[in-house]
């Protein structure tokens, strides 16, 4: 069970980083828009231009930070370019999911009609009713309705039948599909938590040789920075996931439903998520309280051996949850109706041996 409005997963833990004196990173997208962005390169190279001509300050400093610059915005063009592939991916996971479920549906639904057709059928077909029904017809016309409305029965059973091979055709399909895109999706997911791993060390080198500046040319160096940020924020695609920090994991997945509930800013599997949230500076504890994030061990409460993630719904005594316990929605958990891509519903203890914790906000 694997696995935005800031620029990217790593991007928002490292905001503190930005925020002293190196810039900061804007809290939300703003419309993509060709000429904003043409705008915020001209306003940058007009930066660059003043800071190169800020000579001698610079003749020790300027290579250390111009290296550092080209490493970060080369890895974050990595990031950008991953995250815009698995959220691709995880579209077209969506769409043929939704496809899926719709003709699922429809096939319980003609599965339904067929039995009562079947079973109409069946009445009115019996040899002994067939031949009451003529029997008891007031005249020849009635007795022929009669056979013809058998006859109308049989045909539209004809009808089910096909349409019931379609959709399982179309069904097969879309699963076929499914599988190798999902694969596509979690290894995309994989190499974009590790790219953004990367990113967050170029930015930590970055800022570090801007810190080396003083007085006006760091103030330029805190611009550009700046700058750098809000273009990266205008060319971040749109994530699928519904969360305010976009979603970047893989759709279908514990992790990616989680990340379409709340701020997810993180990557790593299920198991990495305790971790990766304490480094991030997410508050966490032993207490379930709503809106928080479950972490199970791995095996803990039916979790998978890269452990799961769950959402806390609500906490006992409220609703039907009882005293010490709490509710949660999950994703990819095989139980209670659940499964890949669907919602399901646990009530547990909130002492349950499984948990590892509870993930909470900053």
């Amino acid at each position: 069970m694997k696995r935005s409005h800031k620029l990217a997963l790593v991007l928002a833990g490292a905001a503190a980083l930005l925020t002293t004196g190196i810039g900061s990173i804007p809290t939300s997208h703003a419309a993509t828009s060709p000429t904003t962005i043409d705008a915020l390169r001209a306003k940058r190279a007009a930066l660059v231009t003043e800071l190169a001509a800020m000579q001698p300050n610079l003749s020790v400093a300027q290579g250390q930070v111009n290296g550092a610059e080209g490493a970060y915005s080369a890895q974050q063009q990595k990031v950008l370019e991953q995250q815009k592939q698995l959220n691709d991916l995880n579209a077209q996971l969506q769409s043929l999911n939704d496809q899926l479920t719709a003709n699922q549906q429809t096939v319980d639904k003609d599965k339904q009609q067929l039995a009562e057709v079947v079973r109409a059928s069946w009445e009115s077909s019996s040899a002994n009713q067939v031949l009451a029904a003529i029997l008891s017809a007031q005249d020849f016309t009635q007795a022929v309705d009669r056979l013809k409305n058998a006859s109308q029965v049989s045909a539209q059973v004809t009808k089910l039948v096909q349409e019931l091979a379609t959709d399982d055709t179309a069904i097969k399909q879309e699963q076929a599909q499914i599988k190798p895109k999902f694969d596509q999706a979690s290894a995309i997911e994989e190499q974009l938590s590790a790219t953004s791993g990367a990113l967050l060390a170029d930015l930590v080198n970055r800022n570090v040789s801007f810190s080396v500046l003083n007085g006006p040319a760091r103030d330029v160096a805190a611009q550009i920075a700046d700058i750098d940020n809000q273009i990266a924020a205008l060319q971040m695609p749109a994530s699928v996931g519904i969360g305010p920090c976009g979603d970047n994991f893989a759709y279908g997945q514990c992790t990616w439903y989680v990340a379409s509930r709340r701020c997810v800013p993180w990557g790593g599997n299920a198991n990495q998520w305790y971790y990766n949230a304490a480094a991030m500076g997410f508050n966490e504890g032993h207490t379930p309280v709503p809106g928080a994030v479950v972490v199970f061990w791995p095996g803990g409460d039916g979790a998978s051996g890269i452990g799961h993630v769950a959402y806390v719904e609500a906490v006992g005594p409220a609703g039907n949850v009882p005293a010490g316990y709490f509710l949660q929605s999950e994703m990819n958990f095989y139980g209670n109706g659940g499964g890949w891509a669907r919602v399901s519903y646990r009530t547990l203890p909130d002492n349950s041996s499984g948990i590892q914790g509870f993930i909470y906000d900053r």
